[in-house]
């Protein structure tokens, strides 16, 4: 393994960058949510503890880069395009074959369908620049410590370890988009019950409102040919009057006449304006 040759990397090396960055990748994004949510979040897509996506993108640009590594303008233009490219490609396909949205920068501005945003790519070009000018040094200097015969044991139990996180992890999305399945058709059931239900409410209600306003109709054409019989030379002298066995019926009469003579007074009014003219 640490005598094949990848470009100007060991296929061990590229297995061993692949995992410190996985991990080191996960282990920032852990310490930036904790520093923005207050708590632990176990980020990334798999179970365990790596983000294979800076591992990929890590080693990437790694092998891109090769003799030219040293230049910091070339390392910070393949950092921003390179991870920009693979984050666009992986959430695209988690979607695809997922149905899920793991992250979304809809809400930034230059997004391009909530995958990637400028403000991103600009992030990933001075990390990776971090990375290599900072971090690399020490992964390279931790990777060499093992010979040949560790260095295949340890890539073997680490690949061992996320090759059955991927089996799991999968078989988990599987069973949540079997959920999320079942609760929209249990929403959607529910939804038609409450449409149904509304709809017969709705109807119900505009039945009883409509016989209601019929029977207001009634009750005050009802009212207004009692307003025309009540003797109003009692109601104008006492204006005080009330009632013990009809207390409410008093004002309610009173009310109907003060609007009888209101009426009567309107259509005089018309009556003059008419002849007027």
């Amino acid at each position: 393994m640490q005598h094949i040759m990848i470009g100007t990397l060991t296929l061990y090396e590229v297995f061993a960058y692949f995992f410190c960055y996985s991990f080191l990748g996960w282990v920032t994004e852990v310490a930036f949510h904790a520093v923005t949510q207050g708590k632990f979040v176990n980020r990334g897509f798999l179970n365990g503890p790596v983000c294979p996506i800076y591992g990929t993108g890590m080693v990437a640009v790694l092998l891109i880069l090769g003799e030219n590594i040293s230049r910091a303008w070339l390392v910070f233009l393949v950092g921003v395009g390179l991870p920009t490219l693979i984050e666009l490609v992986t959430g695209w396909v988690l979607e695809r074959f997922f149905h899920n949205k793991w992250w979304d920068y809809s809400s930034r501005r230059f997004n391009l369908k909530g995958y990637i945003c400028l403000e991103f790519s600009i992030l990933w070009g001075v990390a990776v620049l971090f990375a290599v000018e900072v971090v690399h040094p020490a992964v390279a200097w931790f990777s060499g410590l093992f010979n040949e015969l560790w260095g295949t044991v340890f890539i073997s139990f680490c690949l061992a370890l996320l090759i059955a996180d991927v089996v799991v992890t999968v078989l988990q999305v599987l069973k949540l988009n079997r959920i999320l399945g079942e609760i929209d058709r249990a929403a959607d059931r529910m939804r038609k019950g409450s449409d149904l239900i509304g709809s017969g409410v709705a109807s119900a209600t505009l039945f009883v409102d409509k016989k209601a306003k019929e029977l207001k109709e009634r009750f005050d054409e009802r009212l207004d040919a009692l307003a025309a019989r009540l003797p109003r030379r009692f109601f104008s002298a006492f204006p005080d009057l009330r009632s013990r066995r009809s207390p409410e019926a008093v004002k309610l009469a009173r009310e109907r006449l003060l609007l009888f003579e209101a009426r009567l007074k309107a259509r005089k009014e018309e009556k003059k304006k008419k002849k007027g003219n």
